[in-house]
């Protein structure tokens, strides 16, 4: 972004320059024509010289404001912002001073966000903890327009440059969207367990059912076998 600045004040001191040698080519033909006159004092010559510095005013006027709208032409040709998302994300990079205590700072914070991400995430972590975690990457998202007006209003005392413009851009993305994806992450990690807890439960009432199936066919065996022995004995 700072070489995009650069080369625009380039383009613009050129355009200047331009505009000041046709004004000074322009000056001199004219002070050249009043010098003839001079030598020629007689009526005619001297009307003939200025429908002469007219006609002459005209044929110079025509070419200065064409060099000046090829030079305009070619400065805005050459002047095209980024168009595509590597070219995007170049400039965004560019334009912050990532050495900077409090960029470096921002980054830290995102830094120990994420290990507190997987620590809860991890088996065995209670619901309600990942719950208030959760709850509190909100509230600082929900604040990200706040903080971003009041970081315009006190950028001075703590960064370089003023990162907070009024589209929020800078906040958008360096501070909501790294703890929108880690909430996200945490709530597909939350909805996988919750699956695997629920084929967990669903295999458990399988096997109680076939062990009281087990059971239940035991039993009707053993009774079987009972009347078997029954019928026997009576035929003895």
């Amino acid at each position: 972004m700072a070489s995009y600045f650069k080369q625009l004040s380039d383009d613009m001191e050129k355009v200047a320059q331009v505009v000041s040698e046709g004004y000074q080519f322009m000056m001199g033909e004219t002070s050249g024509i009043g010098n003839g006159n001079d030598e020629n004092p007689s009526g005619d010559n001297m009307f003939e010289g200025i429908d002469g510095l007219d006609d002459q005013e005209e044929s110079f006027g025509s070419p200065l404001m064409g060099m000046a709208d090829s030079v305009m032409s070619d400065i805005m040709s050459t002047q095209v912002g980024p168009q595509t998302t590597k070219e995007h994300i170049q400039a965004f990079t560019a334009a912050i001073t990532w050495k900077e205590p409090f960029i470096q700072s921002l980054l830290a914070f995102h830094v120990l966000i994420i290990i507190a991400a997987v620590y809860l995430c991890r088996k065995g972590k209670g619901i309600y903890i990942r719950m208030g975690f959760m709850v509190f990457v909100g509230i600082i998202v929900r604040l990200a327009e706040y903080l971003n007006s009041l970081g315009n209003q006190r950028w001075r005392e703590f960064a370089t440059q003023n990162y907070f413009d009024k589209g929020g851009i800078f906040m958008g993305i360096m501070v909501c969207a790294p703890l929108l994806v880690v909430v996200l992450v945490m709530l597909i990690v939350m909805v996988r367990e919750a699956s695997n807890l629920l084929g967990d439960v669903t295999q458990m009432k399988q096997k109680a059912k076939n062990k009281q199936q087990d059971k239940k066919e035991g039993k009707e065996q053993n009774q079987s076998k009972k009347r078997d022995e029954r019928k026997r004995r009576k035929k003895d």
